[in-house]
């Protein structure tokens, strides 16, 4: 029992969070990672605070942001649902908690700076980098041709380009609308500075660089 109560003080010590008692009768619950919940208890079964913030970054999917509430008598976490973090951003991370999603399962919480809590499994370790590329050939089209997408929603790529070579640099921005129809009026051939395979991209009307091969040409028609 002192063990417990020793577990507790320290983890409600290190987590920067409002501390209230959870109901006796809150039972933890297993969730998708991405799934949109309101509220939510788990069972704490380890914590660890980093000395120096480590990277994370979302990608398409908008992570979740959870306020937390440790229990003052028992090693739970209650979790609500509050916001959802930027697509294509990098935060930082100061702290994890390994969570019981089941008796056989569990899952791991991040503490983002300034924003709350999220699942470990909907970031990517490390910043969001852009990738350089060596522009092979650029053509622009008179008149602006029609693509569309599918069921995918493909990633949108904002570009800069050096002004003494020939270079692109892309770093991803956020993301196209599935099942829609879009005009192109550019498109770039590729080479990644650190791989030996090209790519062709082709600039969106007020969106930015798409790769070429997750559009479909022509309009996008709806099944009858």
């Amino acid at each position: 029992m002192k063990k417990t109560l020793t577990l507790l003080t320290v983890v409600a010590l290190a987590l920067p969070l409002a501390m209230a008692t959870v109901p006796a009768n809150a039972q933890s619950m297993t969730v998708a990672a991405n799934t949109q919940i309101k509220h939510i208890t788990y069972t704490i079964v380890s914590h660890k605070t980093f000395k120096t913030a480590k990277n994370y970054h979302t990608n398409s999917l908008k992570s979740t942001v959870y306020q937390g509430l440790i229990a003052a008598d028992q090693p739970t976490i209650n979790l609500t649902a509050k916001s959802h973090l930027k697509a294509y951003t990098t935060y930082k991370v100061t702290q994890q908690v390994k969570v019981k999603l089941t008796s056989k399962k569990q899952a791991s919480l991040s503490y983002i700076k300034g924003h709350g809590w999220v699942r470990t499994d909907t970031l990517s370790a490390g910043k969001l980098t852009a990738t350089k590329y060596i522009i092979l050939s650029s053509s622009f089209y008179k008149t602006a041709k029609t693509y569309h997408t599918k069921d995918a929603k493909p990633v949108v790529y904002q570009a800069s380009i050096a002004a003494d070579r020939p270079t692109m640099t892309l770093k991803a921005k956020r993301n196209l609308k599935s099942s829609t129809t879009y005009k192109v009026t550019k498109q770039v051939k590729l080479k990644a500075t650190t791989s030996k395979k090209n790519r062709t991209f082709v600039y969106v009307k007020g969106q930015g660089w798409v790769l070429k091969s997750s559009l479909t040409a022509g309009q996008f028609k709806r099944a009858d």
